[in-house]
């Protein structure tokens, strides 16, 4: 006597069989990387607001998870700031000129638009600016600006103004020259990653066991 099985299959059903298997740890997986990136956007931006960096600096650190739509055992999350140069708050710097930098004054309108200001800004938009040499002293970059009572806020206008020779004006210091200028570290945002990493397996035991 002889019998025969035959076994038919759905294409695909083995396939979907395994990945069942792994379906709780994958969402596991997935689960406690998005915890660890919410610990590190929450605690991140708060040392970023403790530092003082304003609350455009604080939004502009962001935290992406992939994949997206889906659960993987191999989840990431994507920790980055949109500053480019956010990243000498975390380390500290020393900047040296070349062979000064310009650092604008109280006085000076700290901004043109979105832009801050530089002396080149100044010269393109505003008005001319004359090096005064001070031996012993920084120097300085003047710019006219008309007289007006409140000399220690001066508005665009009224650079523009004295730049154009609507007198009576006056000469004002807008920049100081340096040969160096030292950032020191102000943030924590790689101790916040690497305390984030290390509670990952407690935050995945977490979930698996949901």
């Amino acid at each position: 006597m002889t019998a025969r099985f035959r076994y038919r299959y759905e294409q695909g059903s083995f396939e979907a069989a395994f990945r069942a298997r792994y379906a709780p740890m994958a969402e596991a997986a997935q689960r406690a990387i998005a915890a660890a990136g919410a610990i590190v956007k929450a605690e991140g931006r708060a040392d970023i607001a403790a530092a003082g960096l304003g609350a455009g600096f604080v939004k502009a650190l962001r935290v992406d998870i992939y994949p997206q739509g889906r659960n993987s055992l191999n989840a990431t999350a994507h920790i980055y700031h949109k500053i480019p140069y956010a990243g000498v708050f975390e380390e500290g710097v020393t900047i040296r000129g070349r062979p000064r930098l310009w650092l604008a004054l109280p006085s000076t309108p700290q901004r043109y638009g979105r832009k801050p200001m530089t002396p080149e800004l100044f010269r393109k938009s505003i008005g001319p600016l004359s090096f005064v040499k001070r031996p012993g002293k920084r120097p300085l970059l003047v710019a006219k600006a008309k007289k007006g009572k409140n000399m220690t806020k001066i508005s665009l206008a009224r650079f523009r103004s004295g730049g154009r020779g609507e007198g009576p004006f006056v000469s004002v210091p807008v920049f100081v020259g340096v040969d160096s200028v030292s950032i020191r570290k102000k943030l924590n945002i790689s101790a916040i990653v690497r305390s984030a990493s290390d509670r990952l397996p407690q935050l995945y035991a977490s979930f698996i066991s949901v």
